[in-house]
């Protein structure tokens, strides 16, 4: 997971972490715990953040499976 880049696409849209927790129908502690790296995003989570930040395949792969 590299969360520098997503970082970077929300800071495009102008979208906050706990506005995306919003969006992804999570609560915020939850959203943090996933930036912290104390949990994983779900399937369905990933999509929605595809969706909303607009990722191509290649992107969704440099942000959610990269080392």
């Amino acid at each position: 997971m590299n969360f520098d880049e997503l970082n970077s696409e929300l800071g495009r849209f102008g979208i906050s972490i706990p506005r995306l927790a919003e969006i992804v129908g999570i609560g915020k502690k939850a959203m943090y715990e996933r930036f912290k790296g104390e949990s994983q995003f779900k399937q369905g989570e990933i999509l929605i953040i595809k969706k909303t930040l607009k990722l191509s395949d290649s992107r969704l792969v440099e942000i959610f499976f990269s080392d």
